[in-house]
């Protein structure tokens, strides 16, 4: 059954890059469909004409077996990471930056807006919020001033946002919003409660890279992705979760 796949699965992954090249104009990471539908398709094709000795297709098979079990395990766990807390009051609510367009959040960003907008009203939490992002090369405004601008905009007091504008990773938001919230508050970052507003895609490597950075009491309240981006967001994710493994956590 599994030999007949390669077509259908092929054509699926190169109307999946047009779709989203033709309504969206494209976005970071689908050419990964693309090449893997050609390469499938091609395959279908030749697999054949294809003569492997023994040992050889052997090696491809375990190769091709460990692979997709990483794959779907890594999945599962940012599937199933937990990440909608809304019962813990938080000390600080930090919102993890995303792209700015003109002067304004993303689609991206201004979920996780009013992601957090939500929690504040159906909390009624008093907590600090941090705004983490720094200014990109393509953008006019840092990430952190955009975010001020919109959750004012919303109804929330100045006085409660802290702006965190330097940084350019996930790595930084967490290590800067640290130094911020510790100078602010003059306590350490491991005694206090922190809930982290992202998408939900990136939620366990946020986690993993706050424990990094000292976080210790940390749970996360996530905005859902936007679905017909799921496919790419949660790839994407596999790739950038197993390179923050080897290079942050390691």
């Amino acid at each position: 059954m599994i030999k007949y796949l390669d077509l259908p699965i092929g054509l699926l992954c190169v109307f999946y890059y047009l779709y989203l090249e033709i309504v969206y104009n494209g976005m970071a990471f689908d050419i990964f469909f693309m090449t893997v539908g050609i390469v499938l398709i091609l395959y279908h094709f030749i697999k054949k004409k294809i003569h492997l000795n023994k040992n050889l297709k052997k090696a491809f098979n375990i190769v091709l077996v460990i692979g997709l079990s990483i794959f779907f395990i890594v999945e599962s766990i940012l599937i199933f990471f937990p990440k909608h807390n809304l019962k813990d009051d938080c000390d600080y609510l930090v919102i993890l930056g995303a792209a700015v367009k003109n002067n304004g959040p993303s689609l991206t960003l201004k979920g996780r807006l009013d992601k957090a907008i939500e929690y504040i009203n159906k909390s009624n939490d008093d907590c600090y919020i941090v705004v983490s992002g720094g200014r990109g090369s393509d953008e006019k405004i840092s990430e952190a001033k955009a975010m001020e601008d919109y959750l004012i905009n919303h109804g929330i007091s100045k006085k409660r946002i802290i702006l965190e504008d330097k940084s350019t990773s996930t790595y930084e938001n967490f290590k800067y919003s640290k130094e911020k919230i510790e100078k602010i508050g003059n306590r350490s970052i491991n005694k206090l409660n922190i809930k982290v507003v992202t998408t939900d895609f990136h939620s366990f490597r946020s986690f993993l890279l706050a424990k990094k950075n000292g976080y210790k009491n940390i749970n996360f309240y996530t905005v859902n992705s936007i679905s017909q981006f799921i496919p790419v967001y949660y790839l994407r994710e596999f790739f950038a979760l197993v390179k923050t493994v080897i290079f942050n956590m390691l």
